[in-house]
């Protein structure tokens, strides 16, 4: 069965190894991203919604610092050792918020909860970072080329799992939402160990700084990879592309507070549709992205979320200017309006996981093969970030 699957996808025998540990390592990342989102997004939300727009500012501001601190350390120490160092700080700062949330002290619950909130984008981030940046060193070009589009089916599935059943299907046995932070920590620490496994077993290309040179350095520093309208151009592009996502989570967390008021309703809420985003992103990805870019290529391809946002955004506008958005005063007309922004949030988280970054990621492999590694975690980092 297992060769099957393999002689599908033209995998060579002295992949499989490589593909099943990695495949393994985006399952148990899926888990705790997906879990870790959903915990932090209600806990949060439930107590602490009413600071939403403080909670942005300080989560882009840890972000940036976070993904720069992670681009600076990858000239410094091998990346092996930085991505294993990455997740074993996730893992203790998991442990540490379980354990403050149960046993600290009250007056400081409100301070734990806004800093597990904070920190979902910018631990998201180094945890794509480490997983993406260890794949583009394990395969060489060709290899990459065939198995890039489904190497993170197995972080979609997890994620499914998470927040689809086990979640929703735990809430008698799990009465306190903190309490997935447990999950949490098993999947991040069994992220660890899979990625020891990696680095013990295979040759790392580009894992230590002395193989890029000092001159690599220099030429993908931030002034030198700025300088390049063509780096531009895609920074801009991710830019405007995170500014939309952001201002539309913010419209839908700010609308899900009052439509859920209660913490497990809330929570139950979330789990369910970050399940169908990822629900959706796995379909898009198993049987359209393909067929999209190859018939209408690349440049078409990014031209269909902005469409998508637009035709939502306009929908959102005419119904809450025709029936109202103050659930109060008209509670019908809250219920529509809190619809199409629903929407417009899922196709937006949706179709930029599912199609736009797996795009995106391709106009990165032009740049010149000793560079792209930096370049592409100082763009996807500091940039998404700066959104």
């Amino acid at each position: 069965m297992a060769n099957r699957f393999f002689g599908v996808f033209q995998i060579q025998s002295q992949e499989q190894k490589q593909i099943v540990l990695m495949l393994c390592t985006g399952f148990f990342m899926g888990v705790f991203i997906a879990t870790y989102q959903v915990t932090a997004d209600s806990l949060f939300l439930n107590r602490l919604g009413d600071q939403l727009d403080k909670a942005f500012l300080i989560a882009g501001i840890m972000g940036i610092i976070t993904t720069a601190l992670f681009s600076t350390a990858q000239s410094l120490i091998k990346f092996t050792t930085l991505a294993l160092g990455s997740v074993g700080l996730i893992l203790m700062f998991t442990l540490s918020s379980y354990w403050l949330l149960h046993f600290g002290d009250e007056v400081y619950q409100d301070y734990f909860v806004f800093a597990l909130y904070c920190m979902t984008g910018p631990i998201t981030a180094v945890l794509l970072l480490s997983f993406w940046g260890i794949f583009g060193r394990l395969f060489n070009f060709r290899q990459s080329k065939r198995i890039i589009g489904w190497i993170d089916t197995g972080q979609l599935i997890a994620a499914i799992i998470a927040t689809l059943i086990v979640i929703p299907f735990t809430t008698a046995l799990v009465q306190e939402t903190s309490n997935y932070l447990l999950l949490c920590a098993i999947s991040i620490a069994v992220v660890s160990v899979l990625m020891i496994i990696i680095s013990n077993s295979f040759t790392i290309s580009k894992n230590h700084p002395r193989e890029f040179g000092a001159s690599v350095r220099k030429e993908s520093s931030l002034t030198k990879i700025f300088g390049d309208q063509y780096i531009v151009l895609l920074s801009v592009f991710l830019l405007v592309s995170m500014i939309m996502f952001v201002f539309s989570q913010y419209s839908f967390q700010r609308l899900v507070t009052e439509q859920y008021p209660d913490e497990r309703d809330l929570t139950n809420f979330n789990s369910f549709f970050i399940g169908a985003v990822y629900g959706i992103s796995l379909f898009m990805q198993t049987f359209w992205n393909q067929r999209i870019i190859s018939n209408y290529g690349l440049k078409i391809s990014l031209f269909i979320l902005p469409i998508v946002m637009i035709i939502f955004s306009l929908g959102s506008i005419a119904m809450g200017s025709y029936f109202g958005i103050e659930k109060s005063i008209a509670p019908t007309g809250f219920i529509y309006f809190f619809l199409f922004v629903s929407l417009s949030r899922l196709f937006n988280w949706t179709l930029r996981e599912s199609l736009e970054t797996p795009v995106f990621k391709l106009f990165f492999i032009p740049l010149d093969s000793r560079l792209r590694f930096n370049i592409q975690s100082k763009v996807e980092g500091l940039v998404n970030e700066s959104a």
